[in-house]
């Protein structure tokens, strides 16, 4: 009784302490950005709210301040340190203690109002100072409350000193490109130092951002451009130059830059010094056919093409009319290569990659679906040919077998036609696709016709790697009947009805050479032509011997009375009968 008594004290206490930490207001409760678990970090302010539901559906809530020592105190369990830990952290640990005391039950913790910290932010900032900001607050916010940076601040080295460890910061990775890892929450105690523009470079002209731009130690050319934006659209690849502060000036391979192999993009990307002074230039009329064709390059758009005496175009670059289509272009440079993609060819932009339409040249140019004069190529467009990703291979009976490209959702009738059909030899049932799949080899049977046809369950999708095998139609001869081997055989042009007998094996002891039949298919009919064969063997009438077609039918049926034995066997069979029904009928 006395130990129930001072549990119940305990209890009362335990409640009276929770509830009297400071809760917030409904009008202070957190309503401001997304709170992530995994790094939030708890400390001394932070408002939690924690359901208990029990397994009969009870629900009990609990709302906790974290106190200046980092403790929050809970009924039964007692006090719990959560200082520093992240927001997932804390809920495991609170989550372990109570299910102690509430068994089979789901705990959850939320945090319903966060905690202020005090920061310093000095350098190079419009107000530097002393702040109390909230625990959610940013490197990106707390630098707007203090009016943001100067002209003269480094976007690229801002230091946090916190406790024993310092972060320096990449703060235009955050703004250019979103990179939250360069824009942390800050911390209770945290020292922001903004320090001046380190080394610089000046990008002008055709940039999306141009202007002067912060570099460190062993910054390239490509970084530069990344940090302006890149390319405006109508930015020549070819026109670009670096001027540096010792007078000298180097003229730049954008092209290489952007679409060379990897050597040449190395070259290109040269390293850049301070006071470098990038200059893009406006691009003429000019498009690049890029890729795997035979002369990558810029073509140069003319309203008429130009040539020397000999036939040799003048101003040293390809070029083609204004308005020329897009299978003409690549024409101009050399045509795709072997290993060159006709089904995805890009047609970029003002050479935007984020800009870009696939063209499948095989449904334009071959079958129809769209109209190449539909497809306008203008000056500063990229077209570039990429490789092949997936193709199929298909042998046997088509008019031109060999290895194509194939695209998602192709199905065996594009490769059939891609193929240039079937030939006359082609077998119209079937056709095999070879696939591998988990290192074994998987047949699969179609029917060619329906596959032509688009019958699905014919006409099956194809996938990387696929081969496909359209055999020879089968030119058959069957015998049939009285012969030693009955089967169909392979049909020899010229071949006579006794040559095939011979392959059959023979005539069965049984076999009624006065009555063989020959049926054939004749002008969509079908007749059956008699032949006795005792008289080519007998009588030598070899002219009976008659040629057998493709298709043709041999039966040989079985004699009915061979010989005195059949006769005794029918006889017998006749008196083992009359001894039977004798009895029965009295006979």
């Amino acid at each position: 009784m006395k130990r129930a008594i001072l549990v119940l004290i305990l209890l009362i206490a335990s409640f009276s302490l929770i509830y009297a930490q400071e809760a917030p207001s409904l009008g202070e409760v957190y309503s401001g950005k997304v709170i992530e678990p995994d790094k939030y970090v708890l400390g001394p302010g932070d408002v939690l709210r924690i359901f208990v539901v029990q397994e009969n559906n009870k629900t009990e809530s609990f709302t906790v301040s974290v106190s200046p020592t980092g403790f929050i105190f809970l009924p039964l369990v007692g006090s719990i340190k959560v200082l520093n830990l992240t927001l997932s952290d804390a809920t495991k640990e609170i989550s372990r203690q109570l299910v102690r005391f509430y068994p089979r039950s789901n705990i959850y913790v939320d945090l319903i109002n966060v905690k202020k910290v005090n920061i310093v932010i000095t350098g190079e900032v419009a107000n530097p100072g002393n702040y109390k900001v909230s625990a959610l607050s940013t490197l990106d916010d707390v630098l707007k409350i203090a009016g943001g940076l100067k002209a003269s601040a480094s976007y690229r080295r801002i230091v946090i000193k916190r406790g024993e460890k310092v972060l320096e910061l990449d703060y235009l990775k955050f703004l250019k490109y979103g990179d939250t890892s360069q824009n942390p929450y800050v911390e209770e105690g945290d020292f922001i130092y903004v320090p001046l523009m380190g080394d610089r470079v000046k990008i002008l002209g055709r940039v999306k951002s141009p202007g002067e731009y912060e570099v460190k130690d062993g910054e390239r050319l490509k970084d530069v451009l990344d940090m302006a934006g890149g390319l405006a659209i109508n930015a020549s690849l070819f026109d670009a130059t670096l001027d540096r502060v010792d007078g000298t000036r180097i003229y730049l391979d954008l092209y290489g830059l952007y679409y060379g192999d990897k050597e040449r993009k190395d070259k290109a990307n040269i390293e850049l010094k301070d006071g470098d002074s990038i200059t893009v230039l406006t691009e003429t009329k000019r498009v690049y056919v890029l890729g795997f064709v035979a002369n990558p390059g810029p073509i140069q758009l003319v309203e008429e093409i130009k040539t020397g005496p000999q036939g040799e175009e003048i101003g040293g670059v390809t070029q083609a009319v204004v308005g020329a289509k897009i299978s003409e272009l690549i024409k101009e440079a050399g045509g795709v290569l072997p290993n060159g993609s006709t089904r995805r060819i890009e047609l970029r932009r003002g050479g935007k990659e984020s800009d870009k339409i696939i063209i499948d040249l095989y449904r334009v140019l071959v079958l129809g679906e769209e109209s190449e004069e539909d497809i306008k190529v203008n000056p500063g467009d990229v077209i570039y040919v990429p490789p092949v990703l997936k193709s199929v291979k298909i042998l046997g009976q088509v008019r031109n077998p060999g290895v194509y490209e194939i695209v998602e959702g192709d199905r065996i009738r594009e490769i059939l036609l891609k193929a240039g059909g079937l030939t006359e030899k082609a077998a119209r049932e079937g056709g095999e696709l070879v696939r591998l799949e988990n290192g074994k080899k998987l047949t699969y049977k179609f029917n060619v016709v329906n596959a032509l046809q688009g019958i699905e369950k014919d006409n099956l999708e194809l996938k990387d790697g696929d081969t496909l095998y359209i055999p020879e139609l089968r030119r058959l001869v069957y015998v049939l009947g009285q012969v030693n081997n009955p089967a169909a055989y392979e049909y020899r042009e010229g071949k006579k009805l006794t040559e095939y007998i011979s392959m059959a094996g023979g005539f069965k002891d049984r076999a009624d050479l006065s009555r063989i039949a020959i049926v054939r298919e004749i002008n969509g009919e079908t007749k059956v032509i008699p032949i006795n064969v005792n008289e080519i063997v007998n009588k030598g009438r070899s002219d009976l011997d008659i040629t057998i077609e493709e298709n043709d039918i041999i039966f040989v049926p079985e004699v009915f009375i061979k010989g005195w034995q059949d006769i005794v066997n029918i006889l017998s069979g006749i008196f083992y009968v009359y001894s039977l029904l004798k009895p029965i009928v009295g006979w």
